[in-house]
C-alpha cells in the first residue's frame, strides 16, 4: 500500500466515513472534510478550499484536487460498468475488505470474491514478481 512506502500508519477506516482524526496523514482531518465537500458540493467548499490552499500551498492542493477528482470518477465508472475485483487482488485484500466491511457496499456483489482465499506476501514488490 501507498501509506506502507511512505512509511505512515494510517486508519483505513477514515475511507468509510469513520474518521475522528487526521488518521494518521498529514493533514488528513482536512483533507477528508474537502473531499467529502468536493463530492456532495457542500455550502461550505469554498472555505475549505482557500483552508487547502492556505494550509498545503497551490501545488499540493491540486494534487489534492486531483486526486479526489480521479477516485471519484473511477468509483463512478466502477459502479456503473460493475468491473469485479480479480483474484489476484482479491486475495491480497482479504483483511482490509473485511475490516472495511466492504461486502456491505451495493457493488460489492459485482466482486464475486466469495471463492477467493486469503493470500501471503512477504512484501508488496512480490506481487509483481512474474518469475
Amino acid at each position: 500500500m501507498t501509506s506502507d512506502a511512505a512509511g505512515l500508519d494510517v486508519d483505513l477506516g477514515a475511507t468509510m466515513g469513520r474518521a475522528t482524526d487526521d488518521s494518521g496523514v498529514p493533514h488528513g482531518r482536512m483533507l477528508i472534510d474537502f473531499a467529502e465537500a468536493v463530492v456532495r458540493g457542500d455550502d461550505d467548499l469554498a472555505r475549505l478550499r482557500t483552508e487547502v490552499v492556505d494550509r498545503l500551498g497551490p501545488d499540493r492542493a491540486g494534487h489534492a484536487v486531483a486526486t479526489i477528482t480521479a477516485f471519484s470518477g473511477l468509483v463512478r465508472v466502477a459502479d456503473a460498468t460493475g468491473i469485479p475485483i480479480d483474484d489476484g487482488l482479491a486475495s491480497v485484500s482479504v483483511d482490509t475488505r473485511q475490516e472495511l466491511a466492504l461486502e456491505q457496499l451495493g457493488g460489492a456483489a459485482n466482486s464475486r470474491v466469495d471463492h477467493v482465499e486469503r493470500a501471503e506476501f512477504g512484501s508488496i514488490d512480490a506481487l509483481f514478481d512474474n518469475s
